[in-house]
């Protein structure tokens, strides 16, 4: 009785200043909650129609090494001779790669008929025009296709998961890799993809932006054989999205002991 006579003036207004704080509080609190990073994605620079001078799209022409595995298909109007050929003499397996003809530490491979084929230092273009000439005294209108059998890249970070993509062909994009992998995760940052590239002696590092249309210029735009790409997280906006949460937590927290504490409040008025 002396509880509810000395608390009974005052319960209107301890009541209105409760409601209030709640109202500032969840205010406080959703506004702070509702901000969001800005989106992101490649070109983000790119806002109206345009033309980029430069661009990189050059003839990408690698050389043949020792070691290499060749991918050779060969196909001609001879099928059981074709089968004779296509079926690779001193098969290896590559890092990342099937069967193929392994270019020898002398820079040989060895084809039926032919025998060793010196091969380093050409091109594959040079390598196809070659073996076709080479070929046609044993076969009718003789057409090669060669690729790499043991050349890749690995990918790594905010992917999907790491995993190493083949490379049979010269040369691989940037944006054809990524888009290889199923694009990136919510949490990457397109400003800020490395690069990790063998060279002489040791690793070069490149840092590229891709939102950046003017990296199509860029010679780093095409990825090398044995190229570590690494796309980054982007820690501002996990950094941001950890907060959010941690609010959202404290409210949540903080809503639930205000409903007690009313409870309470309500029990004692209505005594």
């Amino acid at each position: 009785m002396v509880i509810k006579m000395f608390f009974k003036p005052y319960q209107v207004y301890l009541l209105h200043i409760i409601k209030l704080t709640v109202i500032l509080f969840f205010s406080i609190v959703l506004y702070s909650s509702c901000s969001v990073s800005k989106p992101t994605y490649i070109f983000k620079d790119i806002v109206r129609d345009t033309v980029i001078q430069g661009f990189t799209d050059t003839d990408v022409a690698l050389k043949i090494q020792k070691n290499d595995v060749l991918s050779i298909t060969i196909s001609s109007l001879n099928p059981m001779e074709d089968a004779l050929f296509n079926a690779a003499i001193g098969a290896a397996k590559g890092e990342g790669s099937g069967a193929g003809y392994l270019v020898s530490e002398d820079g040989n491979i060895y084809l039926h008929k032919l025998g060793p084929v010196m091969v380093t230092g050409m091109t594959r273009k040079t390598l196809k025009t070659k073996l076709e000439t080479d070929l046609s005294p044993y076969l009718k209108d003789p057409i090669v296709t060669v690729n790499y059998a043991n050349h890749y890249i690995t990918l790594m970070g905010e992917v999907g998961g790491s995993k190493l993509l083949n490379m049979p062909a010269d040369k691989i994009s940037l944006i054809d890799a990524i888009a290889q992998t199923g694009n990136v995760t919510q949490n990457a940052s397109l400003k800020n993809v490395m690069v990790v590239r063998e060279i002489e002696g040791g690793k070069q590092f490149k840092h590229i932006n891709l939102e950046d249309a003017s990296i199509v210029t860029s010679p780093w735009y095409y990825l090398q054989p044995k190229d570590i790409l690494v796309m980054k997280t982007n820690e501002e906006k996990v950094y941001t999205e950890a907060k959010r949460a941690r609010r959202m937590q404290l409210f949540t927290t903080f809503v639930s002991v205000l409903s007690i504490t009313l409870i309470i409040f309500d029990r004692i008025f209505k005594r």
